[in-house]
């Protein structure tokens, strides 16, 4: 189970899951009990809510923006419009489809800020003041209806998408979805999935607006997820596995597996000398040759410039040439050095030790395979000790 959890959410599926099955039920509403029709339509309420809290929680003032805002554009669409003309209110549900995608792509491209700081704040009052604007502008019918027929343009006649949608707010989206998609990042790409769910939901009609918005919260829900997943398994400088996850991977190796512990040659004089950022470069560049070690290994991040592959299935016998190849490619890389106008090479030493009769334990195995590392430090480094 924890291991289906962590490729679905590690993967980026959870979106594309709860949009498909959104779309299935907007489809086939037959699905949805009678009991729970209340549920589908308060749920959008209930998942802003809930991920409203966690992004708080996570100090993710990015989500909890947009949390609200899906709140409150849900609301204007389901609520019985108490106080507005019919005009006050199209406008109103018409400015959604301009809203979303505009801050969503906004805040895509911000950096995190947090919540209950100066800028946190500031963009609480942006939302606070962007919904009064609209809300004062739909309360004159006059205003409201002059503002309708500015939204609701369209540059070509055409059936489907290009009936429904005003075609500004259509392009709007396209872009939106189009760049958040390009940051390739968790929280980003549940935004687009966002857009896109509500995009989908608008045309297919009013009896779709709960399940799109529905979809709308649950993907942002699962993009913080994903993004906490991260946090705690993946490293943030070098991109690999980290330590956490590690300890999830040596709970799970079966009965024959090999582990290698390797770290970066004379790292330290090499900081020393060019500087941290150098050195975070040369972290990058091994932790990239890692990635695609090879021979059904996974590298990650033990600390410092210390890494761990581990080889599940496999002989140490069988692991030792991919680390080998890996050794000699990054032994021939060259790597430019910032401001100094040069390059240089860096080499690993890595020590391999498996799984047997004697040491059952992963950890044990792991421990093995430092000494090896030592071993190959002691014996002039760049190799490979077994």
């Amino acid at each position: 189970m924890r291991r289906a959890y962590s490729t679905i959410v590690a993967a980026g599926l959870a979106p594309l899951l709860i949009m498909g099955a959104c779309l299935v039920l907007a489809l086939t509403p037959s699905l949805v009990p009678a009991e729970l029709s209340g549920l589908v339509r308060y749920g959008p309420f209930l998942l802003a809510g809930l991920g409203g809290a966690i992004a708080w929680w996570f100090n993710r003032g990015r989500a909890v923006f947009v949390m609200l805002l899906l709140l409150v554009c849900y609301w204007l669409l389901v609520g019985n419009g108490a106080g507005f003309s019919p005009d006050g209110l199209a406008f109103l549900r018409i400015a959604t489809l301009y809203l979303i995608p505009l801050n969503l792509l906004i805040l895509g491209f911000t950096a995190e800020r947090g919540v209950l700081n100066p800028r946190g704040i500031a963009r609480m009052l942006v939302l606070g003041l962007q919904l009064f604007v609209m809300l004062m502008l739909a309360g004159q019918p006059d205003v409201g209806s002059a503002l309708y027929q500015m939204l609701d343009t369209r540059f070509m006649t055409g059936g489907g998408v290009l009936a429904v949608m005003p075609h500004p707010a259509l392009i709007l989206s396209v872009l939106a979805v189009v760049l958040l998609l390009i940051r390739h990042k968790p929280l980003e790409t549940s935004f687009a999935a966002a857009i896109v769910a509500i995009t989908v939901a608008t045309v297919m009609g009013p009896g779709a607006i709960q399940y799109g918005y529905l979809a709308a919260t649950g993907v942002v829900l699962a993009g913080l997820a994903q993004e906490a997943w991260r946090m705690a398994f993946v490293d943030d400088l070098t991109g690999l596995a980290g330590r956490r996850a590690l300890g999830h991977a040596m709970a799970e190796l079966g009965n024959q597996y090999a582990i290698a512990m390797l770290d970066v040659d004379h790292f330290k004089k090499f900081n020393d000398t060019y500087g941290h950022d150098v050195g975070d470069i040369v972290l990058k560049k091994v932790a990239r040759e890692l990635a695609r070690v090879g021979g059904g290994g996974k590298a990650f991040r033990y600390g410092g410039e210390e890494f761990t592959v581990v080889f599940a299935g496999r002989s140490a016998q069988k692991a030792h040439e991919p680390l080998d190849a890996l050794r000699k490619r990054i032994a021939d890389n060259k790597i430019a050095v910032p401001e100094k106008n040069k390059t240089v090479s860096v080499t690993i030493s890595v020590g391999l030790s498996e799984r047997d009769d004697e040491e059952t334990d992963p950890w044990g195995v792991l421990k093995q395979a430092d000494k090896k590392l030592y071993e190959a430090k002691q014996s002039g480094r760049n190799r490979v000790s077994v």
